[in-house]
């Protein structure tokens, strides 16, 4: 049964009116009622797929040493990309919610992998697209069946919906594109490689095409949308404008109306389906939907995707498999998303929309592939590591070795399904009443640069004949920091003796103008290596007098200007002065320049230097 919108309540793929969208929702329901000799209690649906958003994230989890990869570390690993790609959406709008994810790849130690599950390795990678739709777009389907008197049975999406029946599972080894051209939006899918790979939308369809007739000709817009329908039958077409004049139009001349509107939807819908497959064209393409049949479409697809003419078909649905039809009504390209709506309700377990309800509350879940306990707590806002009472850890890296160090053990919470214990990688299917109650935390470990530096003994030297203890050099991040500061996940800490003179000089504040220093006898540099118990002799200068270096030489730091007196010159001094310290935060690989070249913390400056310290992006 077909019920015709009397007024255009819908807009773009979306409900504009939720009172006129469900009387005619009880018009069709009361006449598939009276053909069916049963009463109608619930109904199948798509969602448009304009108010579909997808993002793809790739995250990585490293460990201290190499292990075996279980359960746990995986569900870590995708909740860590899961919360990426919410971060990211919530930085562009507040106005959409995740409803799922679905991995694309895994990765172990850089290298693609099927499943990490069980292998040994040193870190775990994936990358996935997190699906996204505004809260409006659902509750507005729900709301105008509810006022018709029927229940959501099923809920999809139209691009897959569409997908189901024009491009099954055997042909997505393929790599083809599917357009669904309705009348607001045009939906796309891409296959390849035996998986859909990526779904997209262009804001144009069939009404943009009877929007160009209506101006044109001055007609309303169902008079107008009976003129495009007539295109493809007539040469001679007959109307009556909004001022009563009766029209007599050849097909040749309304088609030189519509050319630029279609001219334009073929060139947005080749861009987004080159788009989503990679910047390439597909080896073919199924066009579906009544606004398909446009005339002209399929020449100016052809052209815009570099594919013969013969490559742009227009699905039917002849040869579809497991239906039987019983007449000839709607055989065309219209009928293509409505059979994939039906053939979704009756394929529970592909599904791609669950409802359940979470410690009482209905919940809407997307079900690209399986959705578990951890997804359903993730779309809700709820915090995942409270309820799995999860250790927590801050890895780090220690004079270049990794290192971790873990706070106290956390308490789980409580996970029931139907009453029944659970945890959160199970699989939900529509119906279930998941009870979830929060655990406890473990405390984040607290550790101080003092504290670490605490298990390393103080390097001896011989100095002028006596044994002494000298501090250790303590950087972070290859800055220096004070001692009590924290430790951070993905710090690089430097703990050890000094590696040359100029780093002792500065350990032991020598004023390099006055004294001189022998390492084994023989007169040192600023770059002469230091290992401990090294014998070094400090002499007091004894050249020449020479002019009282009692002055000062000025020089920037990032902009700032310091001056130095002469015989604290060194680098690492201006650096002390300007108070460029640690402070926790990381941003890349941290670069110091003086006059624009990468200099070390012993050179020494001169007047007029500009000195710049700042974080570069990690290559």
């Amino acid at each position: 049964h077909v019920e015709w919108h009397p007024q255009r309540a819908m807009l773009d793929g979306q409900i504009h009116d939720v009172g006129q969208v469900s009387a005619v929702l009880a018009r069709i329901k009361e006449a598939l009622e009276e053909k069916a000799g049963c009463p109608l209690k619930g109904a199948a649906i798509a969602a448009a797929g304009r108010a579909l958003t997808t993002l793809r994230v790739t995250e990585k989890l490293d460990f201290s040493s190499p292990r075996e990869i279980d359960r746990e570390d995986v569900q870590q690993l995708e909740v860590k990309a899961l919360a990426a790609a919410r971060e990211e959406m919530a930085r562009k709008t507040d106005s959409l919610y995740c409803v799922g994810f679905s991995p694309v790849t895994y990765y172990l130690n850089d290298l693609v992998i099927a499943n990490p599950l069980g292998q040994r390795g040193s870190s775990i990678g994936i990358e996935i697209i997190a699906t996204f739709l505004p809260r409006v777009v659902v509750d507005s389907l729900f709301s105008s069946l509810a006022k018709a008197g029927l229940a959501v049975e099923s809920l999809t999406l139209e691009p897959i919906a569409a997908m189901a029946v024009a491009v099954p599972p055997q042909l997505r080894l393929l790599n083809l594109a599917l357009a669904d051209i309705g009348a607001g939006t045009s939906d796309i899918a891409v296959s390849r490689e035996g998986t859909i790979v990526a779904y997209g939308m262009v804001d144009m369809a069939g009404d943009e095409v009877t929007e160009a007739i209506a101006q044109h000709y001055l007609l309303d817009f169902n008079s107008a949308e009976k003129v495009k329908m007539q295109l493809g039958k007539q040469e001679l077409l007959e109307f009556t404008d909004v001022l009563g004049n009766n029209c007599r139009e050849s097909r040749e001349a309304i088609l030189a109306v519509i050319e630029p509107v279609v001219d334009k939807l073929a060139r947005e819908l080749s861009a987004v389906i080159k788009h989503s497959n990679g910047g390439v064209s597909p080896a073919a393409m199924f066009c579906a939907g009544g606004g398909s049949l446009t005339p002209m479409l399929r020449e100016r697809l052809a052209q815009y995707l570099d594919l013969p003419l013969e490559r742009i078909g227009i699905r039917t649905r002849d040869n579809i498999e497991g239906v039987r039809f019983s007449s000839d009504d709607l055989k065309g390209p219209d009928i293509i998303t409505p059979l994939g709506i039906a053939l979704t309700a009756i394929k529970p377990r592909e599904d791609h929309f669950i409802r359940i309800w979470l410690n009482g509350q209905g919940v809407t879940l997307f079900n690209v592939q399986k959705t578990t306990v951890a997804q359903a707590l993730m779309h809700s806002g709820l915090d995942i590591d409270a309820v799995a009472g999860s250790d927590s850890a801050i890895a780090f890296e220690l004079n270049g070795q990794p290192r971790e160090l873990k706070g106290n053990p956390g308490r789980a919470g409580k996970i029931m399904i139907n009453e029944v214990a659970a945890a959160l990688d199970t699989q939900l299917i529509s119906g279930d009443r998941l009870e979830v109650s929060p655990g406890e935390r473990s405390n984040q470990p607290a550790v101080t640069l003092s504290e670490l530096a605490a298990e390393f003994p103080l390097p001896q030297y011989v100095i002028n004949g006596t044994a002494m203890e000298l501090p250790l050099v303590q950087r972070i991040n290859s800055l220096p920091c004070q001692p009590d500061i924290l430790i951070r996940p993905g710090d690089k800490v430097e703990i050890r003796p000094p590696a040359n003179v100029g780093e002792l000089a500065v350990l032991m504040d020598l004023d390099l103008s006055q004294v001189t220093i022998k390492v084994g006898g023989s007169t040192a540099s600023l770059d002469t290596p230091l290992t401990p118990g090294a014998s070094i002799v400090v002499g007091i200068e004894k050249t020449a007098p020479s002019p009282a270096r009692t002055g000062e030489i000025p020089v920037t730091v990032n902009g700032l200007s310091v001056s130095l007196p002469l015989e604290r010159s060194m680098l690492a001094y201006a650096l002390a002065q300007a108070d460029i310290k640690y402070t926790g935060e990381t941003r890349g690989n941290l670069v110091i320049t003086v006059n624009g070249k990468e200099a070390e913390y012993t050179a020494l400056l001169n007047s007029g230097d500009k000195i710049e310290v700042f974080w570069a992006p990690k290559a």
